[in-house]
């Protein structure tokens, strides 16, 4: 603290006043030793946050390598799939594509150009549960909605859709599309943003506000991801759909071998699986209509 002038003084109220400028610069130094820790925690805030954005950031590179990573053998059938295409090889196109599924890799790239290679080598049931897996995975692209849309004109079954069936349909291919397993990783990545934040909170005397609506924004997004998740995952495995992939088939009343014929179904016709007993599926139709069906004649989408 200085003064703007200097006034002279008897001795003993200068020795006063040297006292009052010692106190001072007690207390400045209490006040910088306090403004030298705050700074202090703030740096160590900062350095934490700094570790915290690099860790997460390596964490993200480490998942999208180990889920790109595509094995040599895997890859060399993938370039001889796409060469054996152009060739018209569509059997062995075909083979090559399901060796790769049953290897367990999926992509939307796959299951479109697999249902390219059955729909060029006439199996249209097929084509089209193939398409429609794509569809789960990329549902708005333009060239799978073309295709699809052809596929579907040449089945032999045109039954109605009612309104309740298309709602559900479109509910259950956007949940569909939702990977249940990427909302789970966000639910765990925003619940530890919103620990964090909050012990800053806890600990920082500047940045309390900012900390505190940075924790409640990362604490209701770890909620609705975790909530959007759920609902995938419940979708996937109450609502499934198929596809029937023979040329024909019999909906009979009763689920056994002697039960009476109720019409019949063509392959590429879509239904909805709602119960299984023993060798048969009960399905219903897009018109609501139900019945029993043999379950080698269908295939899940």
């Amino acid at each position: 603290m200085t003064l703007p002038f200097i006034i002279p003084l008897p001795t003993q109220v200068g020795r006063g006043l040297r006292g009052g400028l010692e106190n001072n610069k007690n207390i400045n130094m209490k006040i910088n030793l306090n403004f030298n820790s705050t700074t202090y925690q703030i740096k160590k805030a900062q350095q934490g946050l700094k570790i915290f954005s690099y860790t997460l950031f390596c964490l993200a590179v480490f998942t999208l390598k180990s889920f790109s990573a595509i094995s040599p053998d895997i890859e060399s059938k993938l370039k001889t799939a796409e060469k054996l295409y152009k060739e018209k090889k569509y059997s062995e196109v075909i083979q090559l594509y399901q060796e790769v599924i049953n290897n367990g890799y999926q992509s939307f790239e796959i299951y479109y150009n697999l249902g390219n290679a059955y729909f060029k080598n006439n199996q249209l049931g097929k084509a089209i549960l193939y398409y429609e897996k794509a569809k789960l995975l990329q549902p708005s692209d333009d060239d799978l909605q073309h295709n699809l849309k052809i596929a579907y004109n040449q089945t032999i079954d045109k039954i109605e859709t009612k309104d309740n069936f298309f709602i559900e349909v479109t509910k259950n291919n956007f949940l569909n599309k939702i990977n249940p397993d990427t909302m789970a990783y966000g639910s765990i990545i925003f619940s530890f943003l919103a620990l964090l934040t909050f012990a800053i909170f806890l600990f920082n005397q500047n940045y309390r506000k900012l900390m505190m609506i940075l924790s409640v924004v990362f604490f209701l997004s770890s909620i609705i991801f975790y909530s959007i998740g759920k609902l995938s995952l419940s979708s996937k495995n109450d609502s499934q759909f198929a596809v029937v992939t023979i040329k024909e088939t019999k909906v009979v009343n009763e689920p056994h071998n002697n039960a009476i014929s109720k019409f019949s179904l063509h392959e590429g016709t879509k239904v909805k699986i709602l119960q299984k007993v023993d060798n048969f599926i009960l399905i219903r139709l897009s018109n609501g209509v139900e019945g029993w069906i043999d379950e080698k004649s269908i295939e899940v989408i």
